[in-house]
């Protein structure tokens, strides 16, 4: 009989990762396209990868610093 190999779901907002901003430290809430990241000026991010983690601090400062962007994508639609 086999048995089932079970993972584990961890359904906690904390993660052990740090944010991915140089000069933050602080647990990971949304993962945003590094693209997007690297056109804001403000935030400097570390790490290879498609995504990032940010904190929620980094992350408002990306959606402040994308509203105007992010306007006008939604116009073109």
């Amino acid at each position: 009989m086999d048995i089932m190999k079970r993972r584990e779901i961890n359904f906690s907002n904390t993660s052990d990762d740090g944010c991915s901003s140089i000069a933050c430290n602080n647990p990971i809430k949304r993962s945003v396209n590094r693209k997007k990241v690297d056109s804001v000026s403000s935030l400097n991010v570390q790490g290879s990868g498609k995504k990032v983690g940010l904190c929620q601090d980094c992350y408002r400062i990306f959606k402040k610093s994308t509203k105007k962007d992010r306007d006008m994508e939604s116009f073109g639609r």
